[in-house]
């Protein structure tokens, strides 16, 4: 299910890649709901091959472990990713993790050590292979930590208690038309972010990574001749408050009511029907902590 090993390599690098439970059967209809669903446009919970492989309870179990947790709900889930194929010329490495290089959540090295882990965690399940030239996701294994301590000593007490919260940041320089314009991750070490070197998470058919995106990950261009299929699906621990920006929340509270109908009566508690675990949290107004003078 998830070793002693693989979660302290979670801790460590912010990612671990493990080896999920589906046949290749399973993963037959879950790919072939995957190509309807980019073909059609319709909501993921509308497939019923596509619910099942989220409401296996290998996902819940797997968050469950990670986060520390007694029991572990969806924070969002079902959403077919897609990283098709790119036209040439290709950016170099260098370029495509400078242009792209982000964290997702905002929490503290606190909040990730915490048991349970107040922490969003992230499970992407591969419907196709992923090998390196394939728009492999890059991660800098370990910024997680550097940036979560960095959190831990320059936020306001007021506002760690808002975190853990969905908020996109990434290393200067940050263009004005950014929704987190001044925010950004500063430097932290004397090699820049842009100039570390990310590892692609690769992958086999089924695989299924984890991950901790509080850490520097980036999309990448793929090279193959076929899209990079993927199902992503992130968890929390009952009774840790999340923050969503306004519109990520309100299509949450319209989501899992859908997908509840949807799902077998003994699983319908991974998708609640309350929403009191999850605040609004938006860019605006600032926290001035997040674009300090250099």
């Amino acid at each position: 299910m998830l070793s002693e090993e693989q979660i302290a390599r979670y801790e460590r690098h912010g990612a671990v890649t493990i080896d999920g439970p589906f046949t290749d059967a399973e993963l037959d209809r879950a790919e072939a709901a995957w190509d309807r669903l980019r073909a059609s446009r319709t909501p993921p919970w509308a497939e019923p091959d596509y619910v099942d492989v989220i409401q296996h309870p290998f996902f819940e179990e797997v968050a469950r472990r990670l986060l520390r947790a007694d029991a572990a709900h969806l924070w969002w889930g079902l959403a077919p990713h897609e990283r098709g194929p790119a036209e040439p010329p290709y950016l170099e490495p260098r370029e495509q993790w400078s242009q792209g290089c982000h964290v997702d959540i905002q929490a503290t090295l606190e909040d990730f050590e915490s048991t349970p882990r107040r922490m969003r965690a992230e499970l992407w399940i591969w419907l196709n292979e992923v090998p390196e030239h394939r728009g492999a996701m890059r991660i800098l294994h370990g910024s997680h930590r550097t940036i979560m301590a960095h959190w831990s000593r320059v936020l306001h007490p007021a506002h760690k208690a808002m975190l853990p919260r969905v908020h996109g940041l990434r290393p200067p320089p940050v263009d004005p038309g950014d929704a987190a314009f001044p925010e950004h991750i500063p430097e932290l070490s004397d090699t820049p972010w842009v100039d570390q070197q990310p590892t692609p998470a690769v992958a086999r058919r089924g695989q299924i990574l984890l991950l901790c995106s509080a850490g520097l990950h980036s999309a990448w261009q793929n090279r193959d001749t076929v899209p990079r299929k993927a199902l992503g699906t992130s968890w929390v621990a009952e009774g840790v408050r999340c923050g969503l920006p306004k519109d990520q929340r309100d299509r949450l509270m319209t989501f899992f009511p859908e997908l509840r109908k949807r799902l077998r009566p003994e699983r319908r508690h991974i998708a609640p029907d309350r929403f009191d675990w999850l605040s609004e949290s938006d860019y605006e107004p600032k926290w001035e902590e997040t674009f300090p003078e250099d």
